[in-house]
C-alpha cells in the first residue's frame, strides 16, 4: 500500500509540476470573434434548423424576438412561467434574441437555446445589448437578464470545425495511428521516428482518443500531446492510456507518453475541455452525512465526506428551477474548511431524481441535466469527486430520462458535461452488488464509457458482502481492476447487530480493500447506530459509545 501511495505522490507532483510545450505552429485557428461578441456568419448548411428558445417575462406580456442576420424568424410573447418556444429557418446567419418592448416592470430572463440539438446558455454568451449594469443599458455580457431594449447573441447556427493536431513519432516507423471522437475515425496517419505535427478538422464534439493500432516487432509509439482548438493537452497528463506496458501487461496504465501495445489514449472531449482531473486526493477513509448534517465528532474518525441524500438531484431542485442548496451548502462548507476532500453524490441516477425530469421533451432534459451540472459545478468548484453517473447497471436503476435525452450514448454525453463544468473533479461511475452477483454485467456496462477515456475512476459499493468470502471477493476487484482506472470503494458497511458478528467481519474484509493496488479510497456509508442506511451497520451509539468493530478499525488506522 506504501508503495502504491508513493506512485500516487509521485503523479501528483508530475501533475502539478508539468509545463506546457510550445504550441503546434502551423494549425489554422478558427475564425475569431468580432469585438461585439458575435461571431462571423458560418457557412451554410442544407436544410431547415431548429432552433428553441427558453424563457420568462417577470411581469407578463414581455415580447421577445428570434432573429438571424437581422432577419426576424419568429415573435413571442412572454408569460411570467418559463416556456419554450421553437421555430424553424433555413437561414443559416449568426442568431441573437431580442427584447422589443421595455417598459415599466418588464425585464425577460432567457434561460437558454437550443440549435439543432445543441444548448447555448445565455450565462455563456458575451454579447447583451439588453443587460443593464454600471448604470446603464447595453455594457453587459454572460447573463440571461434583458432589463432593457437590447438583444442576447448565441453565435452562428452551425458552429465551424474543431482543429485537433497530434504531435507525435513511431520507434521503428510505419507505426499507424487513428484520431478518434466518440469512436468515429476521423483521420490514420503512418509515423515517422522523427516528431510529425499531424492536423485533422472535425464537427464532432465528442470523446478524443488517439489509437495505436499496428503493434507489433519493435514498434512503438511516442505521443507528445495533441492540441484541441488550440488548447493543448499533454498525453503524460491524461489519466487513461490502454496501450501503456505496465507491471507485465498492456492495459493498465495511464499518466504516460507512450504507446507499446495497441490500444488508445483518452484526451477527453472536444468541447468540455481535456483530458483529466486535477491530482488525486491521498488515501482516504471516509464517511457521510448524518441526518443530513456533520456530527462534530467527524474528523475524530474520518479524512473524506460525502452527502448521504443533500447531493441527490431531487433533494436539490425538487421543484423545476428552484434550488434549495442548504444540505450541500453545510457538507461542502464544512469538507472546505477542514482541508478534507469532498464528493459529490450523485449526478445522474433513475432514482431520487426530479419528478417534473421525466414528462419534458428530450431537448428539455438534455438542457435540464446540463444545466444541473452547470450549476453545481459553479457552485462547488473545489469538488474533488464526484459520482457522475449512478448505478446504470441494467437491472439497477439507469436514469432514462438521461437516455432519453441523449440517446444511447448517455452514459458517455453526461460524463463529457461533468468534465466540461467541472474539470478539475475526478469523475466517477458508481454501481452496486459489482462485487458480488453483476461483476460481468457491470464491467460490460462500464466499458465503453471507460474506452472513450471520460471515466477517471470506478465506484464500488460494498454493501450486503456480509455472507462472500474474502476470496469472492478478491476475485471480483480483480475483474474490475483490469480495466484499468482506479477504484474507489464508495459505500461500505457490515450490516450485523450482533458485536462479534461485526467485527469478525470486518477485520476479515476492511484489509482486502485497504491493501488492493488499485483502490484509492474507502467511503463507509454512515457510522451511528440508528441513522444508517441498513439496520446494524452503525458503529458507534448516538452518545460516542463504539462497537468492537470501531474500535478495531481505529486502532488500524492508527486513528
Amino acid at each position: 500500500m506504501e508503495a502504491f501511495r508513493a506512485s500516487m505522490r509521485a503523479r501528483n507532483l508530475e501533475w502539478l509540476t508539468s509545463t506546457m510545450r510550445p504550441m503546434v505552429t502551423g494549425i489554422i485557428a478558427l475564425t475569431a470573434l468580432l469585438g461585439t461578441g458575435l461571431v462571423t456568419k458560418a457557412d451554410a448548411q442544407n436544410g431547415s434548423n431548429t432552433i428553441v428558445v427558453r424563457a420568462r417575462g417577470t411581469a407578463g406580456g414581455e415580447s421577445i424576438s428570434l432573429r438571424v442576420d437581422n432577419s426576424t424568424v419568429a415573435t413571442w410573447s412572454l408569460t411570467t412561467s418559463y416556456q419554450s418556444f421553437s421555430a424553424s429557418t433555413s437561414l443559416n446567419g449568426s442568431i441573437t434574441v431580442a427584447f422589443t418592448n421595455d417598459g415599466g416592470s418588464r425585464d425577460v430572463a432567457v434561460d437558454y437555446i437550443i440549435i439543432n440539438g445543441e444548448t447555448r446558455q445565455s450565462e455563456n454568451q458575451s454579447y447583451n445589448t439588453g443587460l443593464y449594469a454600471n448604470g446603464s443599458c447595453g455594457g453587459g455580457s454572460n447573463s440571461e437578464w434583458m432589463h432593457c431594449n437590447g438583444a442576447i447573441g448565441y453565435g452562428p447556427v452551425s458552429n465551424s470545425a474543431n482543429s485537433i493536431a497530434v504531435r507525435a513519432r513511431g520507434t521503428a516507423g510505419g507505426e499507424s495511428i487513428s484520431l478518434r471522437v466518440d469512436d468515429t475515425e476521423v483521420a490514420t496517419w503512418t509515423l515517422t521516428t522523427s516528431f510529425q505535427n499531424l492536423s485533422a478538422s472535425t464537427n464532432l464534439t465528442g470523446a478524443i482518443t488517439l489509437a495505436f493500432t499496428n503493434d507489433g516487432g519493435s514498434r512503438d509509439v511516442e505521443v507528445d500531446y495533441i492540441v484541441v482548438n488550440e488548447e493543448t493537452r499533454q498525453a503524460e497528463n491524461q489519466s487513461y492510456n490502454t496501450a501503456f506496458y505496465t507491471n507485465g501487461s498492456c492495459g493498465g496504465g495511464g499518466y504516460s507518453q507512450w504507446m507499446h501495445c495497441n490500444g488508445v489514449i483518452g484526451f477527453g472531449n472536444v468541447t468540455g475541455g481535456g483530458g483529466g482531473p486535477g491530482p488525486m486526493p491521498s488515501f482516504f477513509v471516509g464517511n457521510i452525512t448524518t441526518n443530513g448534517n456533520v456530527r462534530s465528532d467527524f474528523l475524530q474518525y474520518w479524512d473524506q465526506l460525502t452527502p448521504e441524500n443533500e447531493g441527490k438531484w431531487a433533494s436539490v431542485e425538487a421543484t423545476r428551477d428552484v434550488y434549495n442548496w442548504s444540505g450541500l451548502d453545510r457538507a461542502y462548507n464544512y469538507a472546505m474548511e477542514n482541508d478534507i476532500p469532498f464528493k459529490q453524490h450523485t449526478f445522474v441516477w433513475g432514482n431520487q431524481s426530479p419528478g417534473w425530469i421525466n414528462s419534458l421533451s428530450a431537448s428539455e432534459q438534455a438542457a435540464e441535466i446540463e444545466e444541473w451540472i452547470r450549476d453545481y459545478c459553479a457552485r462547488y468548484p473545489n469538488t474533488a469527486m464526484i459520482d457522475v453517473v449512478n448505478e446504470a447497471t441494467p437491472g439497477h436503476a439507469p436514469a432514462a430520462y438521461a437516455q432519453n435525452a441523449f440517446g444511447n450514448n448517455w452514459i458517455i454525453r453526461t460524463f463529457q458535461l461533468a468534465r466540461q463544468y467541472c474539470p478539475n473533479s475526478i469523475l466517477i461511475l458508481n454501481d452496486y452488488n459489482v462485487l458480488s452477483w453483476n461483476t460481468n454485467e457491470f464491467i460490460q456496462m462500464a466499458t465503453p464509457a471507460v474506452n472513450a477515456g471520460v471515466v477517471d475512476a470506478l465506484g464500488l459499493q460494498a454493501h450486503g458482502l456480509e455472507s462472500w468470502s474474502v476470496n469472492d471477493i478478491q476475485s471480483k476487484l480483480n475483474q474490475v481492476a483490469a480495466l484499468g482506472l482506479p477504484i474507489y470503494i464508495s459505500e461500505y458497511d457490515v450490516a450485523r447487530t450482533n458485536d462479534q458478528e461485526q467485527l469478525n467481519i470486518m477485520q476479515a474484509q476492511f484489509p482486502l480493500f485497504y491493501n488492493h493496488s488499485s483502490v484509492a479510497g474507502i467511503t463507509l456509508w454512515g457510522y451511528v447506530v440508528g441513522s444508517t442506511w441498513v439496520n446494524g451497520s452503525g458503529l458507534i451509539q448516538s452518545n460516542g459509545t463504539p462497537r468492537p468493530a470501531m474500535t478495531w478499525l481505529m486502532n488500524y488506522l492508527g486513528r
